[in-house]
């Protein structure tokens, strides 16, 4: 989640101008994989951090 945020905080007003469409729309693109990626790991590690400390103190 706060990958998102950190990338939809980027889109916000940093673009240059100049830049062409593709360019921009490839960045992105490659902003929204990444952070689509850390957020699924992150909930990912969340889970399992989950499922082994109720083992542990279940």
């Amino acid at each position: 989640m706060f990958y998102i945020q950190v990338v939809r905080q980027r889109r916000g007003g940093k673009a240059p101008s100049t830049s062409k469409p593709s360019e921009v729309e490839t960045r992105n693109e490659k902003s929204s994989k990444f952070a689509k990626t850390k957020t699924i790991e992150y909930i990912s590690n969340t889970q399992q951090v989950y499922y082994l400390e109720r083992r542990l103190f279940c």
